[in-house]
């Protein structure tokens, strides 16, 4: 009897640690689809679409091993592709990994430090964002958590070729004497813990490159545990290098296209803000406002501080545990090469961080607690914080793909087109978009001459373009092929859908030549020497294609604005575009003395625009003050009128 309290304790904190999970799980599958896929999610549908042999050949061209892709293909297989399908892999990874931070631990500091460390990963926002990810970082957080869990039962056994417990059976010797339970042997299970080890560096390696930081943590509390205890287990040592050496082998026939894919290196690496965003996105996930996060980096150290300087049931453990949690971040910092599109590998660190974290909530530790769990409230209020975020800011939600090939399918007609810039956009987009438009994806960091011929064979095949600009800082740095468009193209406005730019173009001649000369003063530099257009008479939902030619009398002293409204006698403004010279790429602060400016514009008339004659007006505003430049009459309110045209269905 004297053992049934402890069972009945125990029985609570697993019913108190099933109902984690289940809020784990509830965290994760809510609202899983309610966000499109964006770019790298739309590159793993397509990819795990495809045979096996072909997912292997396009992951040795891409950034990623294959390891993710392949298990999601076999998922796929059983659940489909819709969003909720291939984001629930993801989603039962993140459930998965709440249940292996438990069992670590439970190992290495008891049932409440189980318990904490299990909240405290099943609500962080970093861990549910990337749970609704259909990306391999949620399978990298479980990874990284099941390693360190190996890690420490093959650190703990024992050097000897048998374990003894107390539950070992007694047995008789030879004249039926019982004998002792120590003098019992039981098979140990070293060589399943080895296996498993390298089980889970193949798998990680294999999974996500940022899993080597995970190996090389919990290494160095290895060798640092291993050098500090007297007398050296040589034969612990050579079990550890053996799981690792096996993992490794099995990662052998990748390991060139691994070393090609590390000496890529991003455009936009920026150490200075590395440690303020590596902590806060470690305490509070990428979801919460700058201005409700100040002081979360204080709070995760002062938590940290106070958990390293807290006695561990198993110091060794503590140590693995540090090292896995504390090495990613760290070598961000140290080898200079922090992005901020790199926080999504502190899914490794998460599992770890979070049992460090809780060690200061250990019932033997008791004035510690006092200390920490106020922290530790204040940690899990803001996470809840970042979950209402992640839910419903749109500030935060992913781009929506989705919403923009319905979009384009419904404006769009016989004679349009779309581009795609960056060209890895093709795969998200034609994920959603299943209509007959071409798609064309842009060359890659194309010269001059490239974008301006790709730019030309479009833009004399169709009459209108919609283009869609993400990555382009990348992918085309100098923008070239968006000069191309300036010049080749009428654009007729742009809309930001998260981190995406949605723009319009026409299609149109190109005159050199003004085919309405005239000659109107704005300000003081600034003379309209006349006006082409082909057309009088187009439809609703053309683009007006409009060229605008200026003559500069001395150079301007400020910066100015275009506009071109279009203006019907009772409706008033119906359709307009506002823009800097040539696109933006030749603002007219920068116009010399004497030169001519060619400068195309395009407007679109709405598609349920009544028939009927309507007035192009021009005019110029300083992009600072909005004050117009003075135009003399017959301009109206500085607004020049142009030329009427007439649209007729």
């Amino acid at each position: 009897m004297a053992a049934l309290p402890s069972r009945r304790a125990a029985l609570g904190w697993r019913i108190a640690l099933l109902a984690v999970l289940l809020l784990a799980a509830g965290l994760r599958f809510y609202r899983l689809d309610a966000q499109s896929f964006w770019n790298d999610e739309g590159n793993t549908a397509r990819l795990v679409e495809r045979p096996v042999r072909l997912i292997i050949e396009g992951a040795a061209g891409d950034i990623h091993p294959p390891g993710y892709y392949l298990l999601l293909h076999a998922w796929r297989a059983c659940t489909g592709e819709t969003e909720f399908a291939l984001r629930g892999f993801s989603a039962l990874c993140g459930v998965l990994m709440v249940a292996l931070t438990a069992a670590i631990g439970k190992r290495v500091g008891g049932w409440r430090v189980a318990l904490a460390s299990a909240l405290f990963v099943a609500a962080h926002p970093l861990a549910v964002y990337y749970s609704q990810e259909a990306r391999m970082y949620a399978l990298l957080g479980a990874l990284s958590a099941a390693t360190v869990l190996v890690a420490l039962a093959l650190e703990a056994h024992p050097a000897q070729g048998r374990e003894f417990n107390a539950k070992t059976p007694r047995r008789k010797d030879a004249e039926g004497f019982i004998l002792p339970r120590a003098m019992c042997p039981v098979p140990n299970r070293v060589g399943w813990r080895v296996a498993a080890l390298a089980a889970c560096v193949a798998l990680g390696l294999y999974t996500q490159y940022a899993y080597l930081f995970v190996v090389v943590g919990i290494n160095l509390a290895y060798g640092v545990a291993w050098i500090t205890r007297r007398p050296w287990r040589w034969r612990a040592a050579f079990l550890w290098a053996l799981a690792h050496a096996l993992g490794g082998l099995a990662f052998l026939p990748w390991s060139p296209i691994a070393l090609r894919a590390s000496g890529w290196r991003p455009p936009d690496l920026d150490a200075a803000r590395a440690f303020g965003e590596l902590t806060r996105t470690l305490a509070v996930g990428l979801t919460l406002p700058a201005s409700r996060g100040q002081y979360v980096a204080p709070l995760l150290l002062i938590l940290l501080g106070v958990a390293l300087l807290v006695p561990a049931r198993s110091r060794r453990g503590a140590w693995l545990v540090a090292g896995a949690a504390l090495t990613p971040p760290a070598l961000l910092l140290l080898l200079g090469i922090y992005r901020p599109a790199y926080l999504k590998f502190l899914m490794a660190s998460l599992a770890p961080l979070a049992v460090l974290l809780a060690l200061p909530l250990a019932p033997s530790r008791r004035r510690y607690a006092l200390f920490a769990m106020p922290l530790w409230v204040a940690l899990l209020a803001l996470h809840l914080m970042g979950l209402r975020h992640l839910y419903y800011d749109p500030a935060y939600a992913r781009d929506d793909y989705r919403g923009m090939a319905a979009s384009i399918a419904a404006e769009g007609r016989p004679g349009d087109a779309i581009l795609l810039i960056a060209p890895n956009q093709w795969e998200v987009f034609t994920y959603y978009y299943r209509g007959d438009l071409p798609v064309y994806p842009a060359p890659y960091r194309p010269t001059a001459a490239d974008a301006e011929g790709w730019v030309a064979d479009i833009v004399t095949r169709h009459t209108r373009l919609f283009v869609l600009f993400w990555g382009d800082g990348e992918s085309d740095p100098e923008r070239h092929i968006e000069v191309a468009l300036a010049r080749r193209a009428y654009k007729a406005g742009e809309r930001w859908v998260d981190d995406v730019r949605l723009a319009r173009y026409g299609a149109g001649p190109l005159p050199d030549a003004p085919t309405s000369p005239g000659a109107a003063r704005l300000g003081d530099a600034i003379t309209l020497a006349g006006y082409a257009l082909p057309a009088e008479r187009f439809a609703p939902g053309d683009v007006i294609p409009l060229t605008l030619f200026w003559d500069v009398a001395s150079a301007p002293a400020g910066r100015y604005t275009v506009f071109v409204h279009l203006m019907g006698d009772a409706e008033g403004l119906v359709a307009q575009t506002d823009a800097e010279p040539q696109g933006g790429f030749y603002p007219t602060h920068l116009w010399a003395e004497g030169e001519r400016v060619i400068d195309r514009y395009g407007v679109l008339l709405p598609d349920d625009l009544a028939p009927g004659r309507y007035t192009l007006l021009v005019g110029m505003y300083d992009a600072a003050s909005g004050a117009r430049l003075p135009i003399p009459a017959p301009a109206v309110e500085d607004a020049l009128p142009l030329v009427e045209i007439t649209v007729a269905r």
